[in-house]
């Protein structure tokens, strides 16, 4: 004869006769809701939710994988994919707005369309020349391997250069129109890379 079985709704589990009336009692159960909340939270590990109900870790894994939760290894992945994007710097969040896949690396590095894109600041140095004041920004060439490189002006906007135009050390020029060039007067075609989100490719979905 079939035993029968009884399905908990607050666990979400199915047992049998004796063994839900073993489980009715348990710590588990009584404290099924606050498991299930901590679960739904990638970056809680199983020691951490053992530590807090008064279980073992093992346990909490065997309850995680019945209630249809990932493993540890993948929620530390998933946790640590979280961290990054929170920690993303201005630029990757600014593509993500712009509906540019953004696979973050570090704070400073992510993957856009394939690309290996890194973000730096420039540095802003106010000259006065006569009765006039100029605004020009020094950029440095940013270290280790890049795709794609954004500065961040003082002004909030992106000097956005690929790689081949970035062969300098350290250059400066003047972002804004005037009839003074600058002291690097080769620099101030890179005006026409300033917001040029075109050079990550085309967005995965329309703005």
């Amino acid at each position: 004869m079939p035993t029968s079985k009884r399905y908990c709704l607050t666990c979400r589990l199915e047992l049998d006769k004796r063994g839900f009336s073993r489980h009715t009692l348990s710590v588990f159960h009584r404290k099924a809701k606050l498991i299930r909340a901590m679960l739904e939270r990638n970056c809680i590990t199983h020691a951490e939710i053992a530590r807090r109900i008064g279980v073992t870790r093992e346990r909490v894994r065997q309850l995680a994988l019945h209630m249809g939760f990932a493993d540890g290894r993948s929620r530390h992945a998933i946790c640590r994919m979280e961290r990054r994007r929170k920690e993303m710097a201005e630029f990757f969040v600014e593509a993500q707005k712009r509906g540019f896949a953004v696979e973050p690396l570090g704070m400073r590095s992510a993957y856009i369309n394939g690309k290996l894109c890194v973000q730096r600041k420039a540095c802003r140095h106010d000259i006065r020349k006569s009765e006039h004041e100029y605004t020009y920004v020094s950029v440095r060439q940013p270290g280790g391997r890049f795709d794609i490189c954004a500065w961040k002006l003082p002004d909030g906007r992106f000097l956005i250069l690929p790689k081949k135009l970035a062969s300098f050390r350290q250059t400066t020029f003047n972002p804004e129109e005037s009839e003074y060039l600058g002291t690097a007067s080769s620099s101030h075609y890179y005006r026409q890379y300033i917001e040029r989100w075109s050079l990550l490719g085309r967005p995965r979905r329309a703005k």
